[in-house]
């Protein structure tokens, strides 16, 4: 019942939040704005988030994550619905870049990583990826469903549905379906991507866990995922109107997207309890990394192809990392004081996702392109997986 909630509850989040590269494109052609300055919001609710996650592991600690997710539910209707009278940038980026972070924050990755990991201790991974698959899910018909009410009745009213749907669903289910664990779970034996640590200071206080190696590998891998991410989903739609494709195609394609990705949570989840976090990680990096040239690729064969071949591969890999990493911070950093940890290494992707939608709108609005910006992304993609084997545990010599 509590992964079927957190699941669904994913969903709905996951799938708000990335609805934005949908309204973007309205919001561009109602206002004229900007790339760089209207994916700044996008950026903004980036930076916000990170800024509000170890607020928000401080209160999963101390008042369990159910109240926090209750609170961040509400939040987040009420923004969408606030989002339906936006009438300037700095009004976008208070209700979309703000208000609705906070609830996205509150409501999500944070609260529900840590009420995975104290339910579980055996195949910990293979349930945070099954729990996370629903943000796939979420993208898959959020995405195409703002899309057809944009089309039908304009963004104002999508942001309206979406935002009444949203608390006539989510608070009801957050209140009733979400459980707390009886006790905090230690972490399982199950695992066979490395040696488990020994239970140390180092996991139940922060200033020990702060200086720890792998905690900062593991912040920049946080760091750098979405950096090799956000620049591609914030401006997929765009680029792919650009290119000549009609809006519910592509939409359609955002959503296929969302689906596939919910494949990838669970197969890399799997993966990473049975042939390693690291390596699972790697090859999920190399997904988006090829994704990413594919749907570049529409600059010198624009063929609907391409499109499916990004969604494939883009799709696997997209997201597929939170749980990985989730599950090795649980492990690596056990305890009570567990949430505030993981909230203070979701700072590095509040930073990345700060930077690179707002990067690759400015890249656009400078080249009339957004090559560089996707090149650039595909390099991080490098980047993060080398992060992710500094992460590793250090096998302790007999």
């Amino acid at each position: 019942m509590v992964v079927g909630a957190v699941w669904v509850t994913l969903a709905i989040a996951s799938g708000l939040y990335f609805s934005f590269p949908v309204f973007f494109v309205a919001l561009l052609e109602e206002f004229g704005w900007p790339r760089g300055a209207t994916a700044a919001a996008f950026s903004i609710s980036s930076i916000v988030q990170g800024a509000f996650s170890p607020v928000v592991g401080i209160l999963v600690d101390r008042i369990g994550p159910r109240r926090v997710m209750l609170g961040g539910a509400f939040v987040l209707g009420s923004a969408c619905v606030l989002a339906s009278r936006i009438d300037s940038l700095w009004s976008l980026y208070l209700v979309t870049g703000v208000l609705a972070a906070a609830g996205v924050c509150a409501v999500s990755w944070i609260p529900s990583g840590a009420l995975i990991a104290r339910w579980f201790t055996e195949r910990r991974g293979s349930m945070m990826g099954l729990a996370f698959s629903g943000m796939g899910a979420g993208v898959l018909v959020i995405g195409p469903l703002a899309q057809w009410l944009i089309i039908g009745y304009g963004w104002r009213a999508a942001y309206l549905v979406l935002g009444l749907g949203t608390l006539i669903v989510l608070v009801p289910l957050v209140s009733l379906g979400v459980r707390e664990a009886p006790m905090v779970a230690a972490p399982g034996r199950g695992d066979v991507s490395g040696p488990t640590p020994r239970p140390t200071d180092a996991g139940r206080e922060v200033g020990d866990a702060l200086r720890t190696r792998v905690f900062w590998a593991l912040f920049f891998a946080y760091l750098c995922t979405p950096l090799a991410v956000f620049s591609v989903v914030t401006h997929q739609v765009a680029f792919a109107v650009d290119h000549g494709f009609p809006r519910l195609f592509v939409a359609g394609i955002f959503g296929l997207t969302g689906l596939l990705s919910t494949v990838g949570r669970i197969v890399f989840g799997v993966a990473a309890d049975r042939i390693g976090r690291t390596t699972s990680a790697t090859i999920s990096y190399g997904c988006t990394a090829v994704g990413t040239l594919c749907l570049l690729g529409l600059e010198v064969w624009p063929h609907a192809g391409a499109l499916y071949a990004y969604a494939l591969f883009f799709g696997l890999g997209f997201g597929a990392r939170g749980p990985i990493i989730t599950a090795m911070a649980s492990q690596l950093f056990p305890g009570r004081r567990f949430g505030v940890i993981y909230g203070m290494l979701s700072v590095g992707n509040g930073i990345g996702g700060g930077i690179a939608p707002w990067f690759g709108g400015v890249v656009h609005d400078l080249t009339g392109s957004y090559r560089i910006a996707f090149l650039i992304a595909v390099g991080f993609c490098v980047l993060g997986a080398l992060c992710f084997r500094l992460a590793r545990p250090r096998r302790r010599r007999p």
